[in-house]
């Protein structure tokens, strides 16, 4: 862990931005699910909602870039305090995208509006949506409490993301051979629990960031990816959910 610096002012900026960014991480997260929920749900106003706030995000974005670098500016940090700093700016820039993503998700909701999905995968894309939704509020947890061990524990957590991905990637190319007159609702939906899976590795991003916050290095080992969507030929049933983590 960072130990305090001489002149004070410095660690109350970088508690600040610490801070600031973490408010940033709420309304991204919150973002995120009212997307889901719209897409799932139906709910176009609630969509609309998240597609005009996105601006808000991007407003965050400018305002908390703008701040991490008057910190350099002002305080022309050395090594690890340099590395800090930057490790915000990756952070901010992560959870800009998430907004993004989020916003992608609200759009795909207002162009299938009106279309009925079967329970089951409902509720598998919102078991989806669940975990990259818990794995971004723990990883902006151990950033804000610069827990190394935890952040870590965050970090190998994406792997369940990757794999139900690829559950639901098969699950949804199979059900587009067996139905015909839902493809284009299916097809999006394929683009939505991509972006859903893209938000767990931007949290996870952020998690690795907190580690590097917390202990001055980036974590050794690579992280593992599962998802194997890429490979998927369209034979899968829509059975194997049931085996989903």
């Amino acid at each position: 862990m960072s130990q305090p610096h001489f002149v004070k002012a410095f660690d109350q900026e970088l508690d600040t931005l610490t801070s600031s960014i973490g408010a940033m991480g709420d309304f991204a997260g919150t973002q995120f699910t009212d997307a889901v929920r719209a897409l799932l749900h139906g709910d176009m106003l609630l969509a609309q909602r998240v597609i005009d706030q996105d601006r808000q995000l991007d407003a965050l974005r400018r305002d908390l870039s703008a701040s991490a670098a008057m910190v350099i500016a002002r305080r022309q940090p050395l090594a690890g305090d340099l590395d800090e700093v930057l490790a915000d700016f990756r952070i901010v820039e992560d959870l800009e995208r998430i907004g993004d993503l989020a916003k992608n998700i609200a759009k795909r909701a207002a162009a299938i509006s009106g279309t009925t999905f079967p329970s089951d995968l409902v509720q598998s894309l919102e078991k989806l949506s669940a975990l990259a939704s818990d794995q971004l509020m723990r990883a902006l947890a151990t950033f804000v409490a610069r827990d190394a061990d935890e952040a870590l524990a965050v970090r190998e957590n994406d792997e369940a993301i990757d794999q139900m991905h690829t559950v639901i990637f098969r699950d949804l190319v199979s059900r587009m051979g067996a139905d015909q007159t839902q493809v284009v609702g299916f097809v999006h939906l394929l683009f939505c629990a991509k972006n859903i899976e893209r938000i767990g590795d931007h949290a996870t991003h952020i998690a690795e960031a907190a580690y590097l916050k917390a202990t001055g290095h980036r974590p050794e080992a690579e992280r593992r990816r599962l998802d194997e969507s890429s490979s998927v030929t369209g034979h899968t049933q829509a059975g194997d959910l049931d085996s989903a983590p």
